[in-house]
């Protein structure tokens, strides 16, 4: 089966989408498909460096172009690659991809969208047109603008042949947007590395020790600098977490200078650290020297990162939203708190860092439940969602 997939991020972009789009494809690749990816670059990458890279094709759209010249790059690949495609594979609905499955459903191809949250509602809270939550914000009213942008997302929606979820919660947000719910197939994330050892866990921590010139206690937390993660909630409540208790900040995105901004008014720098994007493997040592993990944020389809914690043994507090109560059991193999509950997240940092016990419980059954979200499985439910949808038959 030839497959093309379509993603605005790819390597040497950092973020979920980046490092699973080409994970995917070499594992779709190894079953005898033939993958093609086009992939979203940032400006200036010379895309010569692709050439023996990767063991499939790829196509790039680069990111620094104006947007509607973007568009007609994305479509003149498409024309190229996704021709006499058995099916389209896309990765969210940002500008290129919207032209990938616009391009399906005009040439009557199938196309399978894997899709980790309403686009709608990202667009309306950064351009701070709502503070309402996804759940409210499905059915409240903003203005032209985002019923725009939340009619065309829906359009979208509503035109592919199949649509990967995450997780059940999100499985049934879509079915809101008039999704078919025989489409939708819920796929869960999967933990792409292995359960740290003990050794791992304090090589990682005494690493980032030297690194950083603190001795912890360290509170990490990973995610893209959007609004909706409410890192600036985190920060300003630093000075009530324990005492010598550092907070470390895993990402980039457009609230960086914001954030900055805030720890130095709020005299923190010595308390918080932004180490901006960082490599995967870097990612994953400072999970591993974590004493506790949390995430405040409005919406999560189903985290990776989150496995990734659990992974890594990092015991885990997060909000109370999307899929993170899919994963976490509260006091099980982990904490949960509502979103922005200050008094609830200081209290969930005091329990993780100053309860051993409590602690070490909820660490290692969540290295337990973690093996659940198997790669392999991840792996064999997208095929078989692809093959059904261009009518692939496996031999019986």
């Amino acid at each position: 089966m030839r497959i093309v997939i379509v993603s605005n991020l790819f390597p040497p972009d950092i973020g979920g989408p980046a490092t699973y789009v080409p994970r995917i494809a070499q594992e779709l690749q190894a079953r005898g498909h033939l993958v093609t990816v086009v992939g979203g670059s940032p400006p200036g990458h010379d895309p010569r460096t692709d050439r023996d890279a990767w063991p499939f094709s790829v196509h790039r759209v680069s990111r620094g172009l104006a947007l509607p010249i973007r568009l007609l790059v994305a479509l003149w690949v498409l024309l190229k690659t996704a021709w006499r495609a058995d099916c389209l594979y896309v990765q969210g609905l940002s500008g290129p991809e919207m032209v990938a499955v616009l391009f399906a459903w005009v040439l009557r191809r199938p196309v399978v969208l894997k899709t980790v949250g309403d686009n709608a509602w990202e667009y309306a809270i950064r351009l701070q047109l709502t503070d309402d939550g996804i759940v409210e914000f499905q059915t409240g009213s903003y203005g032209w603008q985002v019923s725009a942008v939340r009619a065309m997302v829906r359009w979208f929606a509503r035109r592919v042949t199949r649509l990967i979820v995450p997780s059940h919660f999100l499985g049934g947000l879509v079915q809101g947007w008039g999704v078919d719910r025989t489409s939708v197939r819920v796929v869960t994330n999967a933990l792409t590395t292995r359960v740290a050892s003990e050794a791992e866990r304090l090589q990682a921590r005494s690493t980032v020790k030297y690194e950083l010139g603190r001795s912890g206690p360290f509170i990490v937390t990973v995610a893209r600098l959007y609004p909706w993660k409410n890192l600036d909630v985190m920060i300003r409540l630093v000075p009530k977490f324990p005492p010598l208790a550092t907070l470390i900040i895993i990402g980039d995105g457009p609230e960086r200078k914001r954030l900055e901004m805030i720890i130095q008014r709020e005299g923190l720098s010595r308390r918080v650290v932004l180490t901006g994007g960082i490599s995967h493997a870097e990612t994953q040592r400072y999970l591993m020297a974590a004493d506790a993990f949390v995430l405040n944020t409005r919406y999560e389809g189903l985290s990776h990162v989150l496995l990734e914690a659990m992974g890594a043994g990092a015991p885990s507090a997060v909000s109370n939203v999307g899929g993170n109560p899919e994963v976490i059991r509260d006091e099980e193999n982990g904490l949960l708190f509502e979103v922005d509950d200050r008094t609830g997240i200081a209290h969930a940092m005091a329990r993780l860092l100053g309860d051993r016990e409590l602690s070490e419980r909820m660490r290692r059954q969540a290295s337990v439940d973690v093996k659940a979200y198997r790669w392999p499985v991840l792996v064999e439910q997208t095929a078989r969602t692809l093959e059904e949808a261009a009518g692939v038959r496996r031999p019986a």
